[in-house]
């Protein structure tokens, strides 16, 4: 019952919505005013007495097209006001850690940090071409960038250490 009453209000929404989207609006053409010249009365006739106060004929503005109104966007949650003085956390997507996994990948990435620190430490002394250079540059950046979130993101934080040791093994074992 709620699924068919969910699918008919989505079906006049959209029917209204496009109802509305698709309506035109089209300025009718204003006809000229009257030109209000008096014309020679014959002489036999008395003149009319005039008004005290005489009011030019009132004119019809010119309808000006307005686009069509747009809906409200669709509320889908309601918002929660915070107090000025607390700061919003806005919660966080991602993995909830026990703590015997926080402690594992914290674990896991200090002994690949540590492994790629000793990498670089055995190639430091070594005359490198341009390709290798980029290539500690690029496991210097993947350290940073480790280090950087492991704040926030275990996971991602690991893949990033395990990336600079992964590199940095590799040109360890090519310069030997």
């Amino acid at each position: 019952m709620l699924r068919i009453l969910r699918a008919s209000s989505l079906a006049v929404l959209l029917a209204a919505f496009d109802a509305a989207c698709t309506r035109r609006h089209i300025a009718a053409p204003v006809p000229a005013p009257v030109p209000s010249t008096p014309t020679a009365a014959p002489a036999e006739t008395a003149p009319l007495p005039s008004p005290a106060i005489s009011t030019p004929p009132p004119q019809t503005p010119v309808p000006q097209p307005q686009p069509p109104s747009q809906p409200p966007p669709p509320s889908t949650a309601p918002r929660r006001s915070t107090p000025p003085g607390e700061p919003s956390n806005p919660p966080r997507l991602g993995d909830i850690l026990t703590p015997e996994q926080e402690r594992q990948y914290n674990s896991a990435i200090d002994q690949s940090l540590a492994r790629t620190q000793t990498s670089l430490g055995a190639i430091a002394q070594r005359k490198l071409t341009k390709e290798q250079q980029g290539v500690v540059a690029q496991i210097q950046s993947f350290i940073q960038q480790a280090q950087t979130t492991r704040k926030s993101n275990l996971p991602a934080a690991r893949s990033l250490a395990e990336r600079a040791d992964v590199l940095a093994r590799d040109l360890a074992g090519s310069l030997r």
